[in-house]
């Protein structure tokens, strides 16, 4: 086996056999360290490494008991209608009441969310985010009606 052509992974592999300590790939700072310390360990424990570069019989295994058609049947992948909802559905919801040519303000759409979908927090931000995000991907989303400002809310 000559050390000088194997790879510096495949020393640090060979080193990691012999060694008492298995060592990390930034162990050795150099690849000429690492041949000294794999030289001086085969020194130490009179290690032939002429039988570590031999390649290992191929083991034979039993074949299984069941053949592998039968398995791979039994897990089937569900279907596009049967697979599971990710989320409640918010932005769905948001997007189509957007998508209506009513234009209701956000602040109106943001309490019909919240008020169909339970545990929902819709706020009118949320509501106006769907409406950029949808603006952005080239969707034509009705104008808006404004909200009515009350007398304590600020120009």
């Amino acid at each position: 086996m000559n050390l000088q052509e194997m790879s510096t992974k495949d020393l640090l592999a060979l080193h990691n056999q012999i060694a008492d300590k298995a060592a990390g790939p930034k162990t050795f700072a150099t690849r000429g360290k690492l041949l000294d310390r794999i030289g001086s360990i085969v020194e130490a424990k009179n290690i032939d490494l002429a039988s570590f570069g031999q390649p290992k019989a191929a083991e034979v295994t039993e074949p299984h008991a069941q053949p592998q058609a039968d398995v791979t049947e039994a897990t089937e992948a569900p279907t596009e209608t049967e697979k599971k909802p990710v989320g409640k559905g918010i932005g769905r919801l948001a997007r189509e009441l957007l998508m209506d040519p009513a234009g209701y303000p956000h602040g109106v759409i943001a309490e019909m969310v919240n008020s169909q979908i339970e545990g929902a927090q819709a706020s009118a931000k949320s509501v106006r985010w769907y409406a950029h995000d949808m603006r952005k991907k080239g969707a034509a989303v009705p104008e808006r009606q404004r909200a009515e400002r009350g007398e304590d809310e600020p120009c």
